[in-house]
C-alpha cells in the first residue's frame, strides 16, 4: 500500500508543475502586463517601471518562472491587492467555511444518492425507479444558483425555517479554536453553536448537493444494474447464499467502484464550484472571495487560490485512489 501511495504522489507532481506553468503564462499575458493589473490606470510610468523591477519582470522568462515557482514552494503566494494580507492567510481564513459547506453537500449527496440509486435498480421499471431517474435529471438540469435562490426565498425568508445568510447568528457566541464552527462547538460542548452552524449549512449545503446527488443516484443505479447481471452474482444466488450476503458482498461492494471515483471528483469540484452558492447565502468562504477578487482584478488572490484549490483536488484524487485500491486490491498492482 505504501508503494502504491508513493507512486501516485510521484505521478501528481507533473500535474501541479503543469498548472504552475499555465498560471504563470496567464499572468504574463494579462492585458497590459501584470503591472497594469496591479496598478491603477492613472499610475505614472516611473511607478510602473519600479513595480516591474520589484517583481522581476525585466528578467528572462525562464528566470521569472523559476523565481515564481520558488516563491510558491516557500509558501509565498503574494498579497491581496485589496486587503493587503498574504494570500495564504486569506485562504486559510476562509477555507473552514467552504470545507464545512462542501462536506455538508457531499454527505447529503452520498446519504441520499446511494440508497436511492440502489433501490431504484432493485425496483427497475417501478414507480421509485421512474421517480429517481426523473428527479436526478431535474437535479442535473436545475442551475445551482436558481435552486439556492428558491431555497433562500421559500424556506428562509418566507417560512423562516432556516437562516438566510452567514455561518452563525449574531446572538450566538462561540469559542474559536480551529475555525470550523461545528468542530469547535463539539470540542467545547457548545451545543447551541453546533445546532446554529448546522442550520446555517442546511440550505446552501442542500443547494450545492443537488448536482452531486443526481449524479451519484444515476451512477449507483447504472452500476448496480450492471453488477446484478454478472455471472458471479447469478452463481452466488444459485448456490443459495443469503440475500443480504449477495447484496452487500457481491453486488454493492463491486457497484461502489465507479461511484467512489465519481464522489471523489465531485468533492473536488465542490470547493471550486461553491462560488454562486456562497454568494447567494453571503457565506464567507473561498467561493465568495474568488467572486470578489474576480470583479476587483485581485490577480494574486486568483492565482494563489487556483493553485491551492488544485492542490486540494490532487489530495482528494489521491484519497480516491486509495479508497479504490481498498475496494479492489487489483488496482494496487497496476
Amino acid at each position: 500500500m505504501l508503494r502504491f501511495i508513493v507512486r501516485r504522489l510521484l505521478q501528481l507532481i507533473p500535474t501541479l508543475l503543469g498548472l504552475s506553468i499555465l498560471l504563470f503564462v496567464w499572468l504574463q499575458r494579462l492585458p497590459g502586463g501584470p503591472e497594469n493589473a496591479l496598478l491603477p490606470d492613472n499610475a505614472p510610468p516611473e511607478q510602473r517601471e519600479a513595480l516591474r523591477e520589484s517583481l522581476g519582470l525585466d528578467e528572462p522568462f525562464t528566470v521569472q518562472y523559476f523565481s515564481f515557482l520558488g516563491r510558491i514552494l516557500q509558501g509565498d503566494l503574494g498579497a491581496s491587492i485589496h486587503t493587503g494580507r498574504p494570500v495564504l492567510e486569506e485562504f486559510l481564513t476562509r477555507f473552514p467555511a467552504t470545507f464545512e459547506l462542501a462536506v455538508t453537500a457531499i454527505v447529503i449527496a452520498v446519504a441520499a444518492g446511494l440508497p436511492l440509486g440502489y433501490l431504484a435498480a432493485r425496483r427497475r421499471g417501478g414507480a421509485l425507479d421512474f421517480a429517481a431517474v426523473g428527479g436526478s435529471l431535474l437535479g442535473i438540469c436545475t442551475p445551482v444558483f436558481f435552486l439556492a435562490f428558491l431555497l433562500k426565498v421559500g424556506l428562509a425568508e418566507q417560512l423562516g425555517l432556516f437562516p438566510s445568510a452567514f455561518r452563525l447568528s449574531p446572538a450566538v457566541n462561540r469559542t474559536d479554536i480551529t475555525g470550523f464552527f461545528v468542530l469547535d462547538g463539539l470540542m467545547t460542548r457548545e451545543w447551541d453553536v453546533v445546532w446554529d452552524a448546522l442550520l446555517h449549512l442546511a440550505l446552501p449545503g442542500l443547494a450545492l448537493a443537488s448536482i452531486p446527488l443526481a449524479v451519484i443516484t444515476r451512477m449507483t443505479r447504472a452500476s448496480v444494474l450492471e453488477v446484478m447481471g454478472e455471472d458471479y452474482v447469478r452463481t452466488a444466488n444459485a448456490k443459495g447464499l443469503h440475500r443480504t450476503t449477495v447484496r452487500t458482498r457481491h453486488v454493492l461492494r463491486n457497484a461502489l467502484l465507479p461511484v467512489v471515483t465519481a464522489v471523489g471528483l465531485l468533492s473536488g469540484q465542490l470547493f471550486a464550484g461553491a462560488v454562486l452558492t456562497e454568494s447567494v447565502f453571503a457565506f464567507p468562504g473561498i467561493g465568495s472571495f474568488i467572486y470578489e477578487a474576480t470583479h476587483g482584478r485581485d490577480y494574486p488572490v486568483l492565482t494563489g487560490f487556483i493553485l491551492l484549490i488544485a492542490a486540494m483536488y490532487v489530495v482528494i484524487n489521491l484519497l480516491v485512489d486509495i479508497s479504490y485500491s481498498l475496494l479492489d486490491p487489483r488496482v494496487r498492482a497496476q
